[in-house]
């Protein structure tokens, strides 16, 4: 690896720590001068010391904190516990007030000795926190390993079915949640709105985006509060515009003038946010369809007061199954710049939504949360003023946690290669296989599980010449009739999807605890 690459794959990680600890460090600063200088008075050294040590302690440890309090009780206790646990018993109890002592002793100036005492203690503090934090953020990474195949075929459910693992559902959230740092996530209800999902993600703390009315009345049935959801489709059918707003939701995405005369009319005035266009390409292509340049988001937004409703804010998809963490930061900037000429016009905008589009592991792609965040972050403190920061993640907290259980009925010989034929295909459950021309690497294993492995082409159960999954996927050596196939990170839209063509079946939807246990 270059020198280049090890820094371009070491700055999410610098920026992440800066983002952590520069706010909880400048409060520290001031702690530790403002303790130091209300015991100096005395004229001991050593007393002037300590309490410098403990005013920075309790200012550093106030703002890390606050920032960590949208998290469970327990996880935060446990999480500053390895961060800081080591780093701080070393630190407050020897090293940071034998530096201010020494420093102030050497220079005879007990205040500058204070300030440069702690600036020495903090390598060592630093050196530790950090070591801590980056044990403690491995430590709570989803498990990339579900149960092995063996366990699954214990399972005695007809197939096709989904099989989803709430656990790691809630899991994904929590740590997306902690890695992007935004102020809520607004889960995308269309990825795989089975109730179970929904419920449990509900009661973690998620909120949700929907699509059209007909999902707001699943979430309402389940407790969910309709003016916590975003109304996210840009174009939206005139009477699910007014049975939601009559439900109490009250901000609407927007991408054209005829939709803000709809909702003048028929939800009036609610709050509208501006979807912007993105460009670049990425893994399941969903961009194109909706969203406008910066030009035009700003007459629309302009055109919105104008009509009664309230201009609330911008939002724009980088596109799903992103794997390009700097996709979200450069729509981010794009906006920031909108921002202002917004600013400049009178108009002052509530809320960002940077969307959705972070991925799930398919294939090779090992995405890491937290690098995402990074960008995100970084980006964000760029923007011309503080906004209500949200994100649309779909495929991101529930692919994972889903395997499709499938029984192979039949297998052929064609042209030389090897066909295997499931009863879950591109229409009852895997339609994302035709939008992406079979490139979507879904991950295999099966109940053979002889460990010798070939290439076969896997097929679905239909008539339909399109209706394959994989080429040249990787299957045990004389895998047949009646043998599973387990298809992985399929818990997004998979179901969702699906179709009963030529009469076969959408797979049911089980939830059952399948993490890898020895």
């Amino acid at each position: 690896m270059s020198e280049t690459e090890v820094i371009e794959r070491a700055r999410p990680r610098v920026w992440e720590w800066l983002n952590r600890y520069v706010p909880a460090e400048t409060a520290a600063i001031a702690g530790a001068v403002s303790a130091a200088w209300l015991v100096d008075h005395a004229h001991i050294a050593a007393a002037t010391a300590f309490a410098g040590a403990i005013g920075e302690t309790l200012a550093f440890y106030a703002v890390i904190i606050a920032r960590d309090a949208a998290k469970r009780t327990r996880a935060m206790l446990r999480g500053l516990l390895i961060e800081f646990g080591a780093a701080e018993a070393a630190d407050t109890l020897l090293v940071r007030p034998l530096a201010m002592y020494v420093a102030s002793a050497l220079i005879g100036q007990t205040m500058l000795g204070v300030v440069l005492g702690k600036l020495a203690a903090d390598v060592v503090f630093y050196g530790l926190a950090i070591t801590g934090y980056e044990i403690n953020r491995a430590m709570n990474k989803p498990t990339v390993d579900p149960l092995t195949a063996p366990a699954i075929d214990r399972l005695s459910w007809r197939t096709p079915f989904l099989l989803m693992d709430l656990e790691r559902v809630e899991q994904a959230y929590r740590t997306l949640r902690d890695a992007l740092g935004v102020d809520a996530l607004h889960y995308a209800v269309k990825c795989n709105p089975d109730k179970r999902v929904l419920t449990r993600l509900h009661r973690a703390g998620c909120r949700f985006e929907i699509a059209s009315y007909t999902e707001l009345a699943q979430l309402r049935a389940i407790g969910v509060r309709p003016a916590d959801v975003l109304y996210s489709n840009p174009v939206k059918p005139v009477d699910h515009i007014r049975r939601a707003h009559q439900a109490g939701c009250w901000r609407f995405a927007v991408d054209g003038r005829a939709e803000l005369r709809k909702l003048a009319e028929h939800a009036p005035g609610s709050a509208v946010y501006v979807r912007l266009r993105t460009t670049g390409a990425s893994g399941v292509p969903s961009e194109g369809k909706f969203g406008v340049d910066p030009s035009q988001g700003q007459r629309l937004l302009t055109e919105a007061s104008a009509m009664g409703l309230r201009p609330y804010g911008l939002t724009f998809h980088v596109g799903s199954q992103m794997t390009r963490p700097t996709a979200w930061a450069e729509a981010i900037l794009e906006a920031g710049d909108l921002l202002t000429r917004l600013a400049e016009d009178g108009i002052r905008l509530s809320m960002l939504d940077i969307g959705g589009g972070f991925p799930a592991r398919y294939g090779d792609t090992e995405p890491d949360p937290y690098e995402y965040g990074a960008f995100v972050r970084q980006a964000l403190d760029l923007l011309p003023y503080r906004l209500h920061v949200v994100a649309e993640p779909g495929r991101g907290l529930v692919a994972d946690a889903g395997v499709l259980v499938s029984t192979v009925i039949g297998t052929a010989t064609r042209a030389g290669r090897d066909w295997v034929h499931v009863d879950v295909g591109a229409f009852n459950g895997l339609m994302e296989a035709l939008e992406t021309g079979n490139t979507l690497a879904f991950p295999l294993s099966d109940s053979r599980c002889t460990g010798e492995l070939r290439s076969y082409h896997l097929t679905g159960p239909t008539c339909d010449s399109q209706d394959t999954i994989l080429f040249d996927a990787q299957l045990s050596t004389g895998i047949g009739a009646g043998d599973r196939v387990h298809i992985r990170t399929a818990g997004a839209y998979t179901t969702a999807y699906a179709a009963r063509f030529n009469g076969f079946e959408i797979p049911d939807v089980r939830v059952a605890s399948y993490h890898a246990r020895s």
